[in-house]
């Protein structure tokens, strides 16, 4: 499929966005990287949708002396406006993988914070039973400390009455 068979070859993510940019596309449509910036530049739509789905970025370029190179980054939904007019025999083959590739590595992010949640939930669920457990153990320690003392005194009274008159039997 053209060297499309991963999704990590074609789309990335930046922040929580799955991208592409310009020069993967020109890639794997066998365009120079210039042609797909012009059909870039000569897209109409409009200003809210270029900023919603596509970024200007650079590149350093080593041939041209460390030369900074326009990339532009996009999403599934800029590619889809942008190649829409790309035709060819393998253009079709080409898009499929590329939406397919963005359907991917969304389900991955996807998954990803499926999985944080449920962690997430696990550790609130522990995190409140120790709470709740702390709390027992800090009522009772209340009351502990309000019981010590009648415990206390009341052995201090019983303990006379188990101790043995030695003075009397040393005396003898």
């Amino acid at each position: 499929m053209n060297g499309l068979d991963h999704a990590s070859e074609v789309v990335m993510l930046s922040g929580d966005h799955v991208m592409t940019d310009s020069r993967k596309v020109a890639e794997a449509f066998g365009k120079r990287h210039k042609d797909v910036l012009r059909a870039y530049r000569n897209l109409q739509c409009s200003e809210d949708f270029t900023r919603r789905n596509f970024a200007q970025c650079f590149e350093i370029n080593s041939l041209a002396n460390g030369k900074p190179s326009p990339l532009i980054q996009m999403t599934k939904d800029g590619f889809m406006f942008l190649v829409m007019g790309f035709t060819g025999p393998k253009a079709g083959e080409i898009k499929e993988a590329f939406i397919a590739a963005f359907n991917e590595m969304a389900e991955f992010v996807r998954a990803q914070a499926d999985g944080a949640l449920q962690r997430w939930e696990v550790a609130y669920v522990e995190y409140r039973a120790d709470l709740e457990h702390a709390s027992r153990c800090g009522k009772d320690l209340s009351i502990w400390r309000g019981r010590r003392l009648v415990h206390l005194a009341r052995l201090e009274k019983l303990d006379p009455q188990i101790k043995l008159p030695l003075l009397a039997s040393e005396a003898a």
